[in-house]
């Protein structure tokens, strides 16, 4: 099961890349310990702004792994901490590989 946190770029967006890596996504990887996560930092390929300013990927071994972390007591702390690196309103997805 894979948990993707997508965050659109918008002109005036306020998105710390660097603050996201090395603060939030460890504090994300404490409290709900997934599997493996990867950080994709969004590129347009003619130029222009990218679409995306980054999208975060938490891999989870089952529903069940995933559940738990959202049921986490400690998730508060992390929708506190979204405010220190970003005004973006992210996008949530719930998914699973098919290759």
């Amino acid at each position: 099961m894979i948990f993707s946190v997508i965050y659109p770029n918008h002109d005036g967006a306020k998105f710390d890349r660097a603050y996201y890596r090395d603060h939030h996504a460890p504090l994300v990887c404490e409290v709900w310990n997934p599997d493996r996560f990867e950080l994709i930092e969004g590129q347009a390929m003619d130029g222009a702004a990218a679409p995306y300013a980054l999208i975060a990927h938490f891999h989870f071994a089952s529903p069940e792994a995933f559940a738990a972390a959202m049921a986490n007591p400690r998730r508060g702390e992390l929708a506190e901490d979204v405010a220190k690196f970003t005004d973006i309103v992210p996008q949530l997805m719930v998914g699973r590989a098919l290759a």
